[in-house]
This record gives structure tokens, sequence and C-alpha cells, in this order.
């Protein structure tokens, strides 16, 4: 029965049922009364899934899928709490004294108790973000509710007690507001106590200097829209005790329209325009701003500090440690930042370092893209030179390395990476990689381009230089090369290569975007002198992997 699927027939059509795996009469005898039952062998009683069952208090009997049988275990979001194995929730005060709190160990399994973070007075604090947050607002809490100390637990809780906030308690819902917010009330009134009455209520006076607004009449909630203009908020100017619309924070005037518009965002402006302060000004909520032509392409984003443009998934103009990616409030302004969902996030130091570059590795690594976990790794950096032996170390090529004296290290084949030693001097040439010359980089100093074809793509500052087939080698005229290399006899006639589709856009880039491997790079014919090995793959996408076409001679 197991294995079985039921099928009932209604109405012309069939319909299986599939039984959960513990439906296995052999494993489960309890499954024959019921798919619900699972066997307990320390008594061969039969117990109800995920109900305390045989096990202890706190606890939950369960199909262990490992075991093929059930097992105890704490209900999901409860933790395990030694010396006792009682279970809790996680920020709950459990069974921790006064101002601690239960919290989950590193290793994700037990809890443990926690001291409160001191707070200022009339402060409160919450565990779950770490936050003290103003006795009796909302902070945290669901609308209608205000955070306060169970006078009980003397834990911080989100309710709404008639008893405790009854200056804040409205009768007609059973729900808690802030004073002097819009809370329950409809537009131009806000939520009072009254103390005469000892009741709140919704209600508007000219005597409220700080939420009154004298043109329509009616009292609303500061730093909100209220009735102001889209992009602005109602404030009170205390030098000039009254209230007034202005520009919210990172807002400017558009003076044809009178109305406020975000910075760095199209705003009224034209297409590839952009709505910016003029050149001098300081941001500020009284200012107006201008259009501008938007000066970025591509995955590039502006940058208001520098007044330049910067590829996103880069590190830019950021300090070490953070990459330039999308500001989540305007879409054309770039910012510096790392979170764990960045490519290039490296969690040993909670950092985010650029693909392509040293970041965290050692001198002769090179951090990479790994598409199996979606994360990053140190990896040998063979545009240097570097490969990886059988003992997960890097070495040089044509160095001693981990060889015998006499012998050096080479490359048996490069399809996949093959180190082998042999004795120096003999002769042993695969099928040869291209070589590469590496300048001092370039990328702050220009803009970077980037072109692909159906093989290896480099770029140098303003030039663009690719390997158009698998047989074909390419010098730059300009190149800075020491040695001269063997002249390369000419090209059969071909068609233009194909382009191939440009890589992913967004935050940070894993793939083409962000391997920009080859800045103030150019190439050179194998076989003239010493130099770095550059590898990539046919079909365009840039690649730690050696490539393994034959250049011409």
């Amino acid at each position: 029965m197991g294995d079985e699927v039921r099928e009932e027939e209604r109405g012309g059509y069939r319909r299986a049922v599939i039984p959960p795996r513990w439906v296995n009469h052999t494993l489960n005898p309890c499954a024959a009364k019921s798919w619900q039952l699972l066997y307990w062998p320390e008594d061969g009683s039969c117990h109800r899934i995920f109900t305390q069952g045989p096990c202890g208090d706190t606890q939950e009997f369960y199909y262990d899928p490992v075991a093929g049988s059930g097992a105890c275990r704490c209900p999901r979001g409860k933790d395990p709490v030694p010396p006792t194995g009682l279970c809790y929730a996680e920020y709950t005060k459990g069974p921790c004294t006064s101002r601690e709190y239960l919290a989950t160990e590193e290793d994700g399994q037990t809890g443990m108790c926690r001291a409160f973070k001191e707070c200022p007075p009339r402060h409160v604090f919450w565990p779950q973000d770490d936050t003290c947050y103003q006795y009796h607002t909302r902070g945290p809490c669901l609308k209608g509710y205000l955070i306060y100390i169970n006078p009980i637990s003397g834990f911080p809780e989100c309710g709404c007690d008639r008893n405790v906030m009854f200056s804040n308690y409205w009768s007609l819902t059973g729900l808690c507001f802030e004073l002097f917010e819009r809370g329950p009330c409809l537009d131009g009134a806000i939520f009072l106590y009254n103390a005469t009455r000892g009741s709140t209520e919704c209600s508007c006076s000219a005597s409220i200097l700080t939420n009154y607004h004298r043109e329509s009449d009616g009292c609303f909630e500061l730093n909100q829209r209220g009735p102001c203009q889209p992009g602005q908020v109602f404030t009170f100017d205390p030098h000039e005790m009254t209230t007034q619309c202005r520009c919210r924070e990172d807002h400017a005037r558009w003076a044809p329209s009178g109305h406020c518009h975000r910075l760095y965002s199209r705003g009224p402006c034209d297409k590839g325009h952009f709505f910016i302060l003029p050149p001098g000004a300081e941001n500020g909520t009284a200012l107006e701003g201008e259009c501008h032509a938007y000066p970025c392409s591509g995955t590039r984003r502006y940058h208001p500090a520098t007044e330049t443009c910067y590829r996103l998934g880069w590190r830019g103009p950021c300090p070490e440690g953070q990459l330039f990616i999308y500001d989540e409030e305007t879409p054309l302004r770039g910012a510096c930042g790392c979170t764990r969902e960045l490519v290039g996030y490296w969690p040993d130091d909670d950092r985010c370092y650029e693909l392509g570059g040293r970041g965290p590795c050692q001198h002769s690594q090179v951090l990479s893209y790994d598409k199996a976990t979606g994360g990053v790794q140190c990896t040998c950096d063979i545009r240097k030179g570097f490969v990886q032996w059988h003992d997960d170390r890097c070495y040089r090529i044509e160095t001693r390395g981990p060889c015998d004296v006499g012998e050096i290290m080479v490359i048996k084949r490069w399809r996949p990476v093959t180190p082998t030693c042999t004795p120096a001097g003999s002769a042993h040439t695969p099928n040869a990689p291209l070589l590469l010359l590496t300048a001092a980089p370039a990328r702050d100093k220009a803009p970077q381009h980037h072109r692909e074809s159906n093989s290896v793509t480099a770029a140098r500052g303003d030039s663009s230089f690719t390997l158009l087939g698998a047989n074909d080698t390419l010098v730059p005229a300009a190149a800075n090369i020491t040695a001269t290399p063997r002249a390369r006899p000419p090209a059969a006639p071909r068609h233009p290569p194909q382009r191939a589709p440009p890589g992913r856009t967004g935050r940070s880039m894993a793939d083409t975007e962000t391997w920009g491997f080859l800045d103030g790079s150019y190439f050179k014919i194998p076989g003239t002198s010493p130099g770095t090995y550059y590898t990539g793959r046919p079909d365009g996408e840039p690649s730690l992997q050696p490539w393994w076409g034959e250049p011409s001679t």
C-alpha cells in the first residue's frame, strides 16, 4: 500500500491521491488504521503525527525519513534550550530571567539567553531587530498596535491593552494609535486624547500649531504628504511657528510646474535626460532641479560625488569591501554597498569583492564565481601563470613548484588543465593558450568597452581586441610589445563574427559584465618571451578554464 496510488473517478475525471512516505505497512504498521498515525517502536504504540504523542513537553511527534520511523523534535520556529531540552520560540522570554531573551546559537540548533540592549529612558528594546523604540509608538508593530512592556512578564510586546494604553485606545475598533497622527481619522483630522472627557477623539483645532494647515483648515500628520503636492511632505517650521509643504528628502522643485521630483531620476525630463541639482548646489529641500543629458549607458550608473559613470558590480569609487550597486531609491544613480545577495560576497569577513580581482584570496589566486554553488571561491590565477597541483595549492608554470630537483612544472594538456613535472630544458609544447602581457590597469581612467565574439574578448582603455577564430591570434598595432612577434599569415576572407547576447545586468553580474579581466592588457603570440597566461572559452564567455585553440605560427 505504501507504493500504491488510490484513484477516484468523479465527473468523468480520474483523480490520484499519492500517500505520504510514512504510509508503508512494513515500516509503519499504524498506517493500516489511519494515514495520520505513526508507529512508536519503544512501546509499539500508535500516535497521531504532529502532536505531542510520546514526546516530552513542548515537543512534537513527526516522521524521520532518515530513520524511517517516528521521532521527537521541536516544532518549527522553536529551539531546544539546555539543560532541560524544552522547546521555546526565538526572541521570547522562554526560560530566561528578567531583561533577557532567547536567541538561537550559531549552530542553528539550540537556544541561549542573551541580555537586553541598554536603551534611552522611555524606550523599549525589541530583540527581533536589536533596536530601541519609543514607548507606546507603533515601532515594529502592525497598524493598530503599539510597543509596550507587558506588566506581568516584563517582556516587550506589540499589543493594545486598554488599561495600559488608555490614552491611545480607540473604542470603536479596539485598536491603539499614536497621538497627533491620522490613525483611524478621516482626512483633515488627527488622533488626540481629550483629558476633559477622558477618551480619545478625531478632531482639529487652529490652536494645534504643529499640525494645523491654514489653507485647508485641517490638521495633518507631520512628515507625510497630507495636503501637499506629490513629492512633498507636511512639516512644521519652529522658527516661523507655522506648517508648510516642502520637498521630500532627495527631491528638488521643478520650476515650471512647482512639483517636487526625485533627484537622479528621469522626473519631468525628456527621454535620455535625468533630474539633478545645478552645478555647485547642495542637496536640500528648497532647491530647484534641472534636466541634464544622462551620461551613462549599458550597465553603468552615475555616481554624484565623482560625477562619473561606473559599471555595476565593480568596486569603482567604493572603499575596499564594497561594490558599486544599484541605489534602491533611484534607478539612474549607483551607490556603494555590500549585501549577502551580491555576487562577490565573501561570508568570512562579511565584505564584497570584485570578481576577477585578488579580493580576500592569496597572491596566486583570483576571486571567481562558482555556478554550482552560486557563491564565490578562490581559484588559481591562470592569468599570472598559476595552476592548481594535486595538493590543491597554486604553483607557477615553468618553475620548480612541487617538482623534484632538476624538474619544472609544465602543462601536460589544457582541457582540462593538467600540470605535470618534466626535466628542465626538455621540449614540452601542448596546445598552448594565448600568452598575455599585463600593463597597469586603466579602468578608472577611460571608459571600459566590452565586445563579445565567438571566442575571447579583451579590453584596454578605449580599445577592444577580439580573437575571432580558433586559429587566430590578435596583436594590436600600437601595443608596447617587448619582443618582436612572428608574422601572421594573411587570413582568408570570412564573414563578420556574430555578436553574442550581452551579459546579465542588475545589482551585480555573475557572468560577462563582471569578468573585466583584461583591462590595460594586450595579446602576444606564444613562443617569444615569458608572459602570463590568459584563458577563455570559444563560445565567447569569459572563463578561468584554458582556451585550447591552436594559435597561428
